[in-house]
C-alpha cells in the first residue's frame, strides 16, 4: 500500500515538472534566426566546397544561425567587399589567406586604399591548408628553376593566387621568375596544357592529415586524362621567398613520393603552404560567432562527407593559423578558452615549424 501510495506521489511530481517545462517552453519565444554568408573561392575547388559544408552544417545543426556559400575570385576580393559594406561586415565570414590576411592589417597592397576599413580584419578558425606547386604534362620539368622561359598559367593579377605563383617561383631566382610568359587563365590553363598551349600551371593539394593529401576536382579531372607531373621547390628555393617576401611565403609542406597514386608523385615535392581561415570582421556578434564555432566543432566529423580535406577538421587545427590571439574573434576566443582549444601564432610554429 505505501509503496502504491509512494509511486503515485512521484508520479505527479513528474506530472508537474512536465507541465511546468511545458508552460515554458510555450511561453519563451523562439530565437530568432541570424543569416550569415559564406565568400569561398572559385567554384570547384576544395575551399568552395568546404564553404559548401559549412553552410550546410550550420542550416542543419544549429537552432538559430542559417548561411549560404558564394564564390569568390579569392581573399583580396573577400577582404574588400565585406569590409566596405557595413551590412556584410555583420553578416559574412570568408576564406582568408594567412599572407593577404598579414597584408590587410598593415595596410600594405593590394588594401593601401582606404586602409583602415581592412586593419580591422580578424580570424575565426582554420579552414585549411593547401600545398601549392606548379604542375606540368612535361616529363623534364622537374624543379622551379625548369620554368625558365616557360609559359605558365595562374589567376589574374591581383588574386592571391596569381601572388602565390609568382612568389612561389621566384624563390628560383630573379632570372627565373622575370623569363616566365604569364597567362591568367585559372583552371582553364589545365585544359591548356593538354591543347599544347601552355607549359605548366598553378595547382594545390589539400591537406588531410598530417604529411597526406587529396587533390582539387579539377586537378583530379586532368589526373584522369593525362599523366600529371609536379615540379618541386627545393629548400634554397623556398628560404630565398622567406627572405624576399616575408615569413608567410616560406611556409612550407612537403608531399611524399607517391602520396597521391603509385608513382604520383615521382619525388618529393616542397611546396607553398597556403595557410586558410573563415576570416570576419568584428562586427560579426559575439554570440554568432560563438554559435558558428561551437556548431562546427559539436560537428566536426561532418565535414570529411563534403570533402577528402574535411577529414583534417579536428579541434587541434582549429587554432592552426599564425593570428596573434588578440586577432581571434572575441566569439571564437570565448569558446576556444572554455574547451582548452589552442591556437595563435606560437601554437602555429609549434605544429608547424618554420624551415
Amino acid at each position: 500500500m505505501k509503496k502504491t501510495i509512494l509511486l503515485q506521489l512521484i508520479g505527479c511530481i513528474c506530472l508537474v515538472l512536465f507541465i511546468i517545462n511545458l508552460a515554458e517552453a510555450q511561453t519563451t519565444p523562439p530565437r530568432k534566426i541570424y543569416r550569415v554568408e559564406m565568400r569561398a573561392t572559385t567554384f570547384g575547388g576544395s575551399s568552395y566546397i568546404l564553404g559548401f559544408a559549412a553552410t550546410d552544417i550550420l542550416n542543419k545543426k544549429s537552432a538559430w544561425v542559417r548561411g549560404s556559400v558564394l564564390e569568390s575570385t579569392g581573399t583580396p576580393e573577400n577582404i574588400k567587399i565585406v569590409g566596405k559594406d557595413p551590412k556584410k561586415r555583420k553578416r559574412t565570414f570568408f576564406t582568408c589567406t594567412t599572407e593577404m590576411f598579414e597584408q590587410a592589417k598593415k595596410g600594405e597592397p593590394p588594401f593601401n586604399k582606404e586602409p583602415e576599413l581592412y586593419k580591422d580584419l580578424m580570424v575565426m578558425i582554420n579552414e585549411q591548408k593547401l600545398a601549392g606547386m606548379i604542375i606540368t604534362l612535361d616529363p623534364n620539368i622537374k624543379t622551379l628553376a625548369d620554368l625558365k622561359g616557360k609559359k605558365v598559367a595562374t589567376w589574374p593579377r591581383g588574386t592571391t593566387k596569381y601572388d602565390q605563383t609568382y612568389k612561389l617561383i621566384a624563390g628560383a631566382g630573379k632570372d627565373v621568375v622575370d623569363s616566365i610568359q604569364w597567362q591568367y587563365t585559372a583552371y582553364a590553363g589545365y585544359d591548356d596544357m593538354i591543347l599544347g598551349k601552355t607549359d605548366a600551371a598553378f595547382s594545390f593539394c589539400p591537406e588531410r592529415g598530417r604529411s597526406h593529401y587529396t587533390t582539387v576536382p579539377k586537378l583530379k579531372e586532368l589526373m584522369s586524362k593525362r599523366k600529371v607531373y609536379f615540379v618541386t621547390a627545393t629548400s634554397e628555393m623556398r628560404l630565398r621567398s622567406r627572405q624576399l617576401f616575408g615569413d608567410a611565403y616560406g611556409a612550407t609542406l612537403k608531399i611524399p613520393a607517391g602520396e597521391l597514386a603509385p608513382g604520383i608523385p615521382r619525388q618529393e615535392i616542397i611546396c607553398f603552404n597556403i595557410v586558410l581561415a573563415w576570416g570576419v570582421y568584428p562586427d560579426l556578434p559575439e554570440n554568432v560567432v560563438y554559435e558558428i564555432v561551437k556548431t562546427f566543432d559539436e560537428n566536426h566529423n561532418m565535414f570529411k562527407e563534403y570533402h577528402s580535406a574535411g577529414k583534417s577538421w579536428a579541434p587541434e587545427n582549429y587554432g592552426t593559423y599564425p593570428a596573434a590571439k588578440e586577432y581571434w574573434h572575441p566569439g571564437a576566443r570565448k569558446y576556444y578558452d572554455e574547451k582548452g582549444i589552442r591556437y595563435g601564432t606560437d601554437y602555429f610554429f609549434e605544429m608547424y615549424p618554420a624551415k
